[in-house]
């Protein structure tokens, strides 16, 4: 029999860096249970208009951009890790207040807002706490294991997610989320949270040193928002029921998941540039397939070579991240975070002012590309 002491450790495992992987792991469950079904969420259960919807991530991307600084001086003062523990209520009541909508008018505005400032405290401190605990030199294969554990248990929540929603309802999934996400958090207090020393002003974000890879940044940004909100949207009335949707979101991080692991630790041997280079060929090619499918199969056809693509670019783009993360660390993530949040609101504006989800499919075909300037 396994001793309760034993038991615990096993969840709550010493090193640093696989806190960090099992803390991701029960946070990215916790997120694919809902997240996918957001904005399907805004949209079909709750009747909100199609500028509504894309306009509530909108709010909740600029707020995101506005709130990282004060994260980044957050982080300075009380640490890291109690940046990313600020995050869990700040999440857990926008999703509250989401699932409140059904009895109550809540202004969306302060919904995304708070799901916004949540997203910036925690991405804040979990890249300064994952740059502080990875090893340069073997970064391709730690940033590999780091999204490839949460896509492995992430992988069946959009379809167990989808299934609970189609039999008892979004209330249930909120629950359990809330479960998950503060479970996700205390596994990183099992150790002191250690204060990283460095200097952070508003100024040095308008660094241009920081802004050499700005356009790709903003690619990213508009790919989030591709994935998040405009391909969900889009393929929900082709497959026709939550169940199905939260299929293709496990199919999705499957894949990737196998992939991301396998080139992650290929990248340390290797050129990254040259693996993202042409993996995000492959990625834009897969964004034309997306934008013109109109069957069940050709959906999943399409949802195959997309996540081969993300799992072969992701470890080596994100290792390149943190090793460019050098010097003014603080302000080169804030920086990046603010393009990236440009990049969100840039897609979901072209995709209001052209009406068109399958326009918004291609512009990301397009944007992939700068991926080749980085």
């Amino acid at each position: 029999m396994i001793s309760p002491n034993k038991l615990w450790w096993i969840f709550s495992p010493k090193k640093e860096l696989t806190k960090i992987y099992l803390s991701m792991a029960i946070r990215e469950f916790a997120i694919s249970l809902i997240g996918i079904f957001i904005p399907i969420y805004l949209y079909v259960e709750r009747g909100f208009s199609f500028v509504d919807t894309l306009s509530f991530f909108i709010f909740y991307s600029v707020t995101f951009a506005i709130i990282t600084p004060l994260a980044a001086k957050f982080s300075a003062r009380f640490g890291v890790k109690h940046s990313i523990l600020l995050s869990i209520p700040l999440y857990l009541t926008s999703i509250g207040l989401l699932y409140g909508l059904n009895h109550f008018n809540i202004s969306l505005i302060i919904i995304s807002s708070l799901l916004g400032a949540s997203q910036a405290f925690y991405w804040m401190g979990m890249h300064l706490e994952f740059l502080r605990a990875s090893d340069k030199k073997h970064r391709g294969e730690e940033v590999g294991k780091r999204i490839g554990f949460a896509l492995i248990t992430g992988m069946t929540a959009p379809f167990f997610g989808g299934l609970l929603i189609s039999l008892f309802g979004f209330g249930l999934v909120f629950s359990f989320t809330t479960v998950m996400l503060i479970s996700s958090a205390l596994i990183l207090f099992r150790s002191k949270d250690k204060h990283t020393s460095y200097n952070f002003s508003l100024r040095s974000v308008i660094n241009k040193d920081h802004w050499k890879d700005s356009l790709f940044f903003v690619s990213e940004g508009t790919q989030v928002m591709a994935e998040g909100v405009i391909w969900p949207l889009f393929i929900f009335f082709i497959l026709g029921s939550y169940l199905s949707l939260g299929l293709i979101g496990s199919l999705l991080s499957g894949i990737s998941a196998i992939l991301v692991v396998v080139f992650g630790k290929f990248s340390d041997h290797t050129n990254k540039r040259k693996i993202i280079r042409w993996s995000s060929v492959m990625d834009s090619l897969a964004w034309v397939m997306r934008a013109f499918v109109m069957t069940v199969s050709q959906v999943y056809a399409a949802t195959i070579i997309a996540a081969m693509a993300k799992g072969i670019k992701d470890s080596p783009v994100g290792a390149l991240e943190y090793d460019k993360a050098k010097g003014e660390a603080t302000a080169y993530f804030v920086s990046r975070e603010i393009f990236i949040c440009l990049g969100r609101i840039l897609m979901l504006m072209f995709v209001l002012m052209t009406n068109s989800l399958s326009g918004g499919l291609l512009f990301q075909s397009l944007a992939n590309l700068a991926a080749l300037l980085f």
